[in-house]
């Protein structure tokens, strides 16, 4: 079939020498010539890939065509990979080859980043643009390449989880991990047990919608909703993998039915100290979010609940969670403890084991894979289980020793919701410092394990925690672009990664894609003040000041609040820190006092300092007053951040995000 192709973005004819692809392809050939793509473009495509085109291209508006030359042209081609492609560009012709719609989706993704960044805006016209010419034979490194979204703690509307897909399917990742359920929070609507989301989807939340206030939360997906969601992914070439956490974090579910928990009491379904959170603490409440797995109805309604969730979601795997199991209910339940004497269990880790047990061979007869966070090994691993390495790497290579498939998932290298950040600006988030770098240079392939081991190693997944985040331009920060880092790691050949290259390629292109896209994600950009020495302390805690001419190192600083952060490099003493001051010519004109340590471990080691609007000839000082803790040897590094972020304004008349200027 033939079709015109309308461009729809800004007039853009510049063009960067070699293109600056994110994730970088297997094999790339850049040509000598260029192409000029016009503005109506004609275009013929077996009827089966037609849909996919244009949903892989939605800034270009098709129109049909009966007769004419083709300028763009796919074709199928059996021999391919699943997800592999080839695109070919000549001085006259755009040539995309693949076995499937997943892979001509993903040859439109790479089609777009030959184009300039402005392409992304949708609401301009572009007239022409000249695109490099290539050929591009691509295919993924790993078949399983994922972000996980946490729909528990903060619920997101249906718009914001197409959102959500879109920017995770243009990255080719392929796998949305949606975690349903958790004790804060019942978002799958069952129909044949509603209270789950009649009262399990619902919380009494202090701190929301405001600090200090405490009203209602919460939400949930109808079966209908959900049903579209997979749609929408499935012509993105997305697979949902859908997580009905049990039998722990289970406090929602025993809020509904209370008859499931070994208390077998009424509770609420629990609540953040404060939403969003503002600090990793929880509140102590009456309840259990342990089932009762020593009930047959337990069982029961979990199998019922998991077969509600197989006629919605036509995934391979289904997660159950398994994490996190307060076993100590168990412990104390008489119901478990004759159940597990009945049934000669090895006390509650065997009741465990036997409870995913069920479940695995409940899902293997719906010709399902049953998969979970690495707890499921306690106890012994159900025969057909996935395990999703979260604690580390060592439960993902203890299964793939033992023949079971693993996703690596560790929360060492790549928790989304962990800080990536020392910046005082950065938004709250869970504990823990994940920066860019760190994430990019995970390898998922463990080295412990023998050529066929590695086979079960299915491929690689981050995970966005909500615990911090209670607005979408949030969950852009911790998202992005750290999941560029690990769509590359999951479609890139492991010998073409080059962490230098990546963040090129990212700093100077890639982010202008993430901006025209509305994409709020994480941008610090950080400037080496100094550094302190032993020689430079004194012994038994006297305090020094230490002065830093930071003239030239601050001399691109925009005037505003930046965060100076000392950060402590060896010796056998940490840095205790009074006060940090910034002085103009001599005279301070900012200052933060209060203590902070820097040492095996930071502590408020971070001052926010306001710059004023540059003068110039005069000298700037940086200022600190403190002491070697208990000793002088001591070695450190003292950097200031600037910090670029932008909020998501989604507009009246698009259905898409516009960043607010």
């Amino acid at each position: 079939m033939l079709r015109f192709l309308t461009l729809l973005s800004i007039l853009v004819s510049s063009l960067t020498a070699a293109p600056q692809l994110i994730p970088l392809p297997a094999s790339m050939e850049i040509k000598k010539h260029t192409l000029k793509v016009p503005a109506s473009i004609i275009y013929h495509c077996p009827e089966k890939f037609t849909s996919t085109l244009e949903v892989g291209l939605p800034q270009l508006k098709l129109s049909a065509a009966i007769k004419g030359k083709s300028f763009l042209k796919v074709t199928e081609d059996a021999s391919l990979p699943h997800e592999g492609y080839t695109l070919d560009t000549t001085n006259d012709l755009i040539k995309i080859t693949a076995s499937s719609k997943t892979g001509v989706y993903y040859a439109t993704q790479t089609l777009l980043q030959l184009m300039p960044p402005a392409v992304f805006a949708t609401d301009k016209n572009i007239r022409e643009i000249t695109i490099p010419a290539v050929l591009i034979k691509d295919q993924p490194r790993f078949g399983w390449r994922g972000l996980m979204l946490d729909s528990s703690r903060h619920f997101q509307t249906i718009p914001e989880i197409h959102r959500f897909i879109d920017n995770l399917a243009h990255h080719k990742l392929n796998v949305f991990h949606w975690h349903l359920t958790d004790g804060h929070g019942w978002r799958f609507e069952s129909k044949k047990y509603p209270k789950l989301t009649e009262i399990g989807a619902w919380r009494t939340q202090p701190g929301y919608p405001v600090k200090g206030k405490k009203e209602k939360y919460g939400g949930f997906y109808t079966q209908k909703e959900m049903r579209e969601v997979v749609a929408y992914a499935k012509a993105r070439g997305v697979t949902i993998v859908p997580e009905i956490d049990m039998p722990g974090h289970c406090f929602s579910f025993v809020a509904a039915y209370p008859e499931c928990g070994c208390l077998r009491k009424p509770q609420g379904t629990d609540f953040l100290y404060t939403y969003p959170a503002d600090a990793q603490r929880f509140p102590s409440k009456f309840g259990t979010d342990v089932l009762c797995v020593s009930q047959e109805k337990t069982l029961t309604m979990c199998k019922d609940i998991l077969d509600e969730v197989m006629e919605i979601f036509p995934s391979k795997f289904i997660h159950i969670g398994g994490d996190e199991v307060n076993k100590n209910y168990w412990k104390n339940c008489k119901d478990c403890q004759a159940f597990i004497k009945k049934n000669k269990l090895h006390g509650e880790h065997g009741l465990q084991s036997w409870f995913i047990q069920q479940l695995d061979n409940h899902i293997t007869s719906k010709r399902r894979r049953l998969i979970g966070w690495d707890e499921i090994l306690e106890g012994g691993l159900a025969k057909n289980a996935t395990v999703m390495s979260w604690q580390g790497e060592q439960g993902g290579i203890k299964a793939a020793k033992m023949g079971h498939d693993v996703v690596m998932s560790p929360q060492t290298y790549i928790y989304l919701d962990h800080g990536q950040s020392h910046s005082a600006l950065e938004p709250p988030h869970w504990p823990g410092h994940k920066p860019l770098d760190r994430a990019y240079n995970y390898e998922p392939m463990p080295k412990q394990l023998s050529p066929k081991e590695a086979k079960h190693i299915l491929g690689i997944q981050g995970n966005v925690w909500t615990v911090f985040t209670h607005e979408e331009w949030l969950i852009d920060i911790c998202t992005w672009p750290r999941a560029c880092a690990i769509a590359e790691t999951g479609w890139s050949p492991k010998e073409k990664k080059n962490w230098d290259d990546f963040y090129q390629r990212l700093s100077q292109t890639h982010r202008k894609r993430l901006d025209y896209l509305g994409i709020n994600y994480w941008w610090g950009n950080s400037a080496n003040l100094g550094e302190w020495k032993p020689s430079q302390l004194k012994p038994n805690n006297e305090h020094v000041t230490l002065e830093y001419d930071v003239t030239d190192a601050t001399k691109n600083l925009p005037a505003g609040k930046h965060p100076v952060t000392l950060t402590y490099t060896k010796g056998e003493h940490a840095l205790s820190i009074i006060s940090v001051a910034l002085l103009v010519d001599g005279k301070v004109v900012s200052k933060e006092a209060h203590e902070g340590i820097t040492g095996s471990e930071h502590r408020n080691n971070t001052y926010p300092l306001t710059f004023p609007t540059r003068t110039t000839g005069a000298k700037y000082t940086l200022r600190i007053i403190g002491h070697g803790s208990d000793g002088p040897d001591s070695s450190g590094r003292i950097t200031i951040s600037s910090v670029e972020t932008k909020i998501l304004k989604k507009l009246p008349y698009q259905d898409g995000y516009q960043l607010e200027e």
